[in-house]
């Protein structure tokens, strides 16, 4: 059970590792460029992730398919270690795993809390993973030289980019530090992002 709240902990938080893409081309006005990001009808991410919480750490290979509210996001554990698919709209999240348990909440935030013991802001997790603070909640943002976000603190969390990569017109993050005061630390690498 520990295990799979660690899994499912990760599962919400991140993303992804590898191929290098080219360079982005800089941003003159963020607000338009979060704009275009925030207005994706549809896009899927690949990559790998390694978490640390005050209790454990691992790396997980992750999936994430976002398209308008609806998402999956599968987790995969080394070496056969097992598997964790959360589907979700807003009408609700299902979780499963390999082992074929499974459970149900209106919200992927409960989910998290039932299984992990932790408040986690999850469903700021798609706008963060692609370089964007959610919309219409306070936060202080620092940008690079190409004008992209290069930190971001909002919801009682930081979120350090340390790499962005060019992706059709758009420059999306490539390499995402993510932690919050309770201990928690996500460290994910995209290796493939797809939009729609």
């Amino acid at each position: 059970m520990k295990r799979l709240g660690v899994l499912l902990l990760a599962l919400l938080l991140l993303s992804a590792c590898a191929t290098v893409p080219p360079a982005p081309e800089p941003v003159s006005d963020f607000a338009a460029h979060a704009k275009r990001v925030e207005a994706l009808a549809g896009w899927a991410l690949r990559g790998r992730a390694a978490l640390t919480t005050p209790q454990d750490s691992g790396t997980l290979a992750v999936d994430w398919r976002q398209v308008g509210e609806a998402y999956r996001i599968e987790l995969r554990a080394p070496l056969g270690a097992g598997s964790v698919r959360l589907s979700g709209d807003q009408a609700g999240v299902l979780l499963q795993t390999s082992d074929g348990e499974e459970a149900f909440a209106r919200t992927p935030g409960g989910l998290l809390q039932a299984y992990t013991g932790y408040q986690l802001p999850v469903e700021a997790l798609r706008y963060w993973l692609l370089g964007v603070p959610v919309p219409d909640y306070a936060a202080d943002q620092r940008f690079g030289d190409e004008g992209l976000l290069d930190e971001l603190e909002q919801l009682g969390w930081q979120i350090d980019y340390r790499g962005y990569g060019q992706y059709g017109e758009l420059a999306l993050p490539t390499k995402i530090f993510l932690r919050n005061e309770d201990g928690i630390d996500v460290r994910v690498v995209v290796q493939r992002w797809e939009l729609n």
